[in-house]
């Protein structure tokens, strides 16, 4: 029987290699196949507790940027252990379908990626200042900024929370 091929993810925030949570892929021996970007234009964009939001273009919005990341090939258990990080189960991030292409070698490739849940996601971008707050990479600078799980109130659900309650803000006005 043949071995099923892994699930390719473009990671493009606080799991890429020296941020935050890169931990959790090394604790899992997750392989790293190589830095990518998106082929088609996408919005990254940095929300509260500075961690980043990746959502496909608003169609009549904005015309997107390509985005820098990084590319794995997580073990189903792996995956499961990034779902969690990422809230899933709780409608922080959803897992769908991207196609990137490998630096380098410009291999385009079917993966996945962590994207900003369609409950409220535009409202988030327009919140986050719309096109001009969107940012092709995630850097480390950002990433200094960023808050982690452990320091924010209710762990993922407090990161689901205050997506609503930044989101809000912006309607009360």
């Amino acid at each position: 029987m043949a071995e099923a091929t892994p699930t390719m993810v473009f990671v493009y925030g606080t799991l890429k290699r020296g941020f935050p949570n890169h931990s959790l892929l090394v604790a899992s021996a997750t392989p790293f196949v190589g830095a990518a970007s998106t082929a088609e234009p996408a919005s990254l964009i940095i929300g509260p507790y500075s961690v980043p939001f990746l959502l496909p273009t608003p169609a009549s919005a904005s015309s997107g940027r390509v985005v820098s990341g990084e590319l794995y090939a997580p073990s189903p258990a792996a995956l499961a252990e990034l779902d969690a990080l990422e809230g899933t189960h709780i409608g922080v991030y959803e897992r769908r379908p991207i196609t990137v292409v490998v630096d380098g070698s410009g291999e385009v490739v079917q993966a996945e990626a962590y994207f900003a849940h369609p409950s409220y996601a535009e409202a988030l971008w327009r919140r986050c200042g719309g096109e001009e707050a969107e940012i092709g990479e995630y850097t480390v600078d950002h990433a200094g900024e960023y808050v982690p799980k452990s320091e924010r109130l209710a762990d993922a659900a407090g990161l689901i929370d205050a997506i609503h309650k930044f989101v809000a803000t912006a309607t009360d006005n």
